[in-house]
């Protein structure tokens, strides 16, 4: 595979020599172009749209980077990189892959890089996904990925294979917000994807080779859309 066309756009030149520094970490990815200039990457885009994922500060001269994204054309994903958090809602708005507050560490960039090979391989909806916020970080959560949420008192917790996140948001909250993709509260404290049960005996329902309990209250509406799919 060839790897991804990367360039790196910021007016602080040792902004810039912190990221590339992380990139040639990472074989898979190579840096085609990095930019002091707004206007002068901008025009590099447009002449070169085989560039797979822009690095991009959002406090640009010219052409701040909220409106680079809203300029160049898909396929290119931008990932924002920056000292303020206030632009967050906007950017992922965007659909950008992710939202880099500075001083960036090299464990939060490795993440960032993790998600874009993840969903630039993904042939799942981006609209199918949230975004959570995890301390400084915004996480982007893929629905097809989540296994089970658990209601903890005044938090939520997302479930993804071995790994999981907290959000400060009522399982009832939850459970509205996703009603409309195929998940169902089965007990007080659960919220599962119907897709991902492989089996259920009554009492709980297995998921990834987790058994999760069905409350005596929400039985009958899993056994209808049992009843429902059945063979």
């Amino acid at each position: 595979m060839n790897p991804y066309k990367t360039i790196v756009i910021d007016d602080e030149p040792l902004a810039i020599d912190v990221i590339t520094h992380y990139l040639k970490r990472f074989s898979n990815f190579e840096v085609v172009g990095t930019f002091t200039d707004s206007v002068e990457a901008f025009n590099y885009l447009k002449r070169n749209q085989q560039v797979d994922v822009v690095f991009t500060d959002i406090a640009m001269p010219e052409i701040s980077g909220i409106e680079l994204v809203k300029l160049t054309a898909e396929p290119t994903k931008f990932i924002m990189t920056t000292s303020y958090s206030e632009h967050a809602v906007e950017s992922f708005n965007l659909e950008v892959i992710d939202y880099l507050l500075k001083p960036i560490s090299f464990e939060r960039f490795a993440k960032a890089l993790n998600r874009y090979e993840r969903l630039s391989k993904s042939t799942i909806d981006e609209g199918s996904s949230f975004f959570v916020k995890d301390g400084d970080d915004f996480i982007k959560i893929l629905l097809d990925d989540i296994d089970y949420i658990q209601g903890l008192k005044d938090y939520a917790k997302i479930v993804t294979g071995n790994n999981y996140c907290l959000v400060l948001k009522t399982l009832k909250s939850v459970e509205v917000d996703l009603s409309a993709y195929n998940f169902m509260r089965i007990h007080k404290s659960y919220i599962v994807p119907l897709n991902k049960i492989r089996q259920y005996n009554g009492k709980c329902v297995l998921i990834n080779n987790v058994e999760i309990p069905v409350g005596s209250r929400y039985r009958d509406d899993l056994k209808k859309y049992f009843q429902s799919n059945r063979f």
